[in-house]
């Protein structure tokens, strides 16, 4: 067969579009996960004082399970457990009552009633701040836990002077969807190579510490009371500054999240679009997001249209190089995701991951759908 100029063209088009929708991969670039300096001997010789605060609404069972897993911490300094609760929530005061007596380092406090018109969520972690007695703080939530007692102490391991953030990951329970866990992972990367950028802007992670000073001074939440949901957002976005964020991604400081439900994933992501509008970065991020997609889609439906007119016109040399365009983008988009995933320990088969690409693009432009039609009511507090 004689190769004419078209199928020179339309050859080189397919590849070289497969080359730039593989390099346009999300999982392209990996977070970078930095060993501990010190020796096992050393870690912690004078480690510093931290409260970890948990706010909680209706999730005494999350509570009752993981908190005690935060209490054993095998920790050398001081550090205290603040719960924040709602004032009529009698099951965690119960719980608070039997619990404080025989741990010294558990304390509780309690939402007024009266705080209708803010997000509690949000006034919980102020309250929480505010009760703190150490200049560092770690918020998390009541359904995560550490997997052993020294998640604490190779957490704090961050905590140095310059440093004025820290972000951790979250895994998510392994009886949680594969794909489920592949979006949580796609998202946790991206967000976690930004920061370690000096770009932090957002995170999906419940694994974050900062100064109480800072907090304060800055005033927390003031911005954006009056969004419902969007606080590990905000508190990424407003205080985790260029290069004095640390992102720790080491398995001894993760954090494991409970297997959430269907409703719980879906108004995550729905009330992700009402707050990602305040978030600075977010725009930039939408952009590469959406060119990554782009990308992928145009090459993939370019590679199988080529196949298609080469096989009808008998264009043997097309079709090889449409069907190994097709090939190279497969397997380089899964070779990047899979070693994306694989560093942060989930255990998706690298078979299903060029498709959970796609069908991520799509589930997108079905949340995006919810979040147009929804009541935009139910994404604030009514404060403004």
């Amino acid at each position: 067969m004689i190769l004419d100029q078209l199928t020179l063209i339309l050859g080189i088009i397919v590849i070289l579009l497969a080359i730039v929708a593989s390099l346009a991969s999300p999982f392209l670039h990996r977070i970078k996960i930095y060993e501990s300096e010190n020796n096992e001997n050393d870690i912690n010789d004078s480690p510093i004082p931290v409260s970890i605060i948990i706010p909680t609404h209706d999730e005494f069972t999350d509570l009752k399970r993981n908190l005690p897993a935060f209490l054993n911490q095998d920790y050398k300094g001081d550090f205290k457990i603040i719960v924040i609760a709602d004032r009529n929530d009698r099951e965690t005061e119960d719980l608070m009552n039997r619990l404080i007596p025989e741990n010294k380092n558990l304390y509780a406090t309690y939402l007024p009633e009266s705080s209708r018109y803010m997000s509690r969520k949000k006034l919980a972690i102020t309250i929480g701040v505010k009760a703190a007695k150490t200049d560092w703080i770690i918020v998390t939530n009541p359904s995560c836990k550490p997997l052993d007692e020294k998640w604490l102490s190779s957490f704090t391991e961050n905590m140095k002077p310059g440093t004025d953030f820290v972000m951790g990951y979250t895994s998510l329970d392994n009886n949680t969807r594969k794909f489920w866990r592949f979006e949580h992972a796609l998202i946790a990367n991206n967000r976690l190579c930004s920061a370690q950028k000096g770009k932090a802007w957002a995170t999906n992670c419940q694994n974050i510490a900062f100064h109480k000073q800072q907090f304060m001074k800055e005033e927390g939440f003031r911005g954006n009371l009056q969004l419902l949901r969007g606080e590990y957002d905000f508190l990424v976005n407003k205080y985790a500054k260029n290069m004095n964020t640390a992102v720790d991604a080491r398995r001894s400081s993760w954090l494991y999240e409970d297997e959430p439900t269907r409703k719980t994933w879906h108004n995550k992501s729905i009330f992700f679009r009402a707050s990602r509008g305040l978030l600075v970065g977010h725009k930039g991020n939408r952009i590469s997001m959406f060119f990554c997609n782009m990308m992928l889609h145009l090459s993939l439906i370019v590679s199988l249209a080529a196949i298609v007119y080469s096989v009808m016109q008998q264009n043997w040399i097309l079709t090889g190089a449409s069907g190994f365009s097709l090939l190279l983008l497969i397997i380089t988009r899964t070779i990047f995701a899979n070693r994306a995933i694989k560093q942060l320990d989930e255990d998706i088969p690298a078979g299903i991951m060029f498709f959970s690409e796609l069908k991520l693009a799509w589930n997108n432009i079905r949340y995006k759908i919810s979040y147009i039609h929804a009541d935009k009511n139910d994404f604030t507090s009514h404060k403004l």
